[in-house]
């Protein structure tokens, strides 16, 4: 091949992930944990497992022992004939009540309101039970490997740490910032001609630092900041 042929090659194969660029669409998973190379950790570290709040205080991010799970205070203000009429009893003190695996807290406003209370719960990433993934450091970050239904796809989230603060950061789906990897790195799956997937297969040294190093690659989903 002479290099111009090669300059045409390289700019069809980016012109063709330019017109994928951002596709919300697209499937992006790893073929094994990763780093393929690093070892799998059994739980958090201790000086690590702690409440972190967002910045606006109502949701926080929770790292116990063999969990991550994100958290949030849900109230809702109704009034006391509608509550009653809805749950078929009188309210006449403060109680708590259970649905769909949350504790309502209910409480009387005056004479005529009740605020409803309960802690929406979300969990990001376990160790334990048949979803249990695999939890791996490397370069500083925590990487969260979620198994999938297929044996050979993995979804990875990652956790950076620095101080007090926390970043909950997810592999980006812009094709555009793949072109930052070496071709055997990554695998494109089409669907009549269409870019569906990709499938990162990064081989352990060179590769696997690029994927963990290039910041453009993820994304911030969320930053909070630790509970004093």
């Amino acid at each position: 091949m002479t290099f111009p042929q090669f300059l045409q090659g390289s700019w069809l194969v980016g012109a063709g992930l330019l017109l994928t660029a951002c596709d919300d669409g697209l499937e992006v998973r790893f073929a094994q944990p990763f780093p393929a190379q690093g070892t799998d950790m059994t739980v958090f570290p201790a000086r690590n497992r702690a409440v972190y709040t967002a910045t606006d205080s109502s949701k926080s991010l929770c790292i116990g022992r063999t969990a991550v799970w994100r958290q949030e205070l849900e109230t809702q203000l109704l009034s006391r004939q509608q509550f009653e009429l809805a749950n078929h009893r009188r309210l006449r003190a403060d109680s708590a009540y259970e649905q769909d695996g949350h504790l309502h807290s209910l409480r009387l406003i005056g004479r005529d309101s009740v605020r409803d209370s309960w802690l929406w719960t979300d969990t990001i990433f376990t160790l334990a039970g048949p979803q249990a993934g695999k939890l791996r450091r490397f370069q500083g970050r925590y990487y969260l490997n979620i198994p999938t239904d297929s044996d050979d796809k993995w979804r990875v989230e990652r956790l950076e740490i620095d101080g007090w603060r926390v970043s909950w950061q997810t592999f980006g789906k812009d094709t555009l910032r793949l072109l930052a990897l070496e071709p055997t790195a990554v695998r494109y799956h089409r669907q009549n001609g269409a870019l569906t997937s990709f499938q990162l297969t990064p081989a352990p040294g060179a590769q696997t630092r690029r994927v963990g190093r290039y910041a453009g690659l993820w994304e911030t989903e969320e930053e909070y900041r630790r509970r004093r």
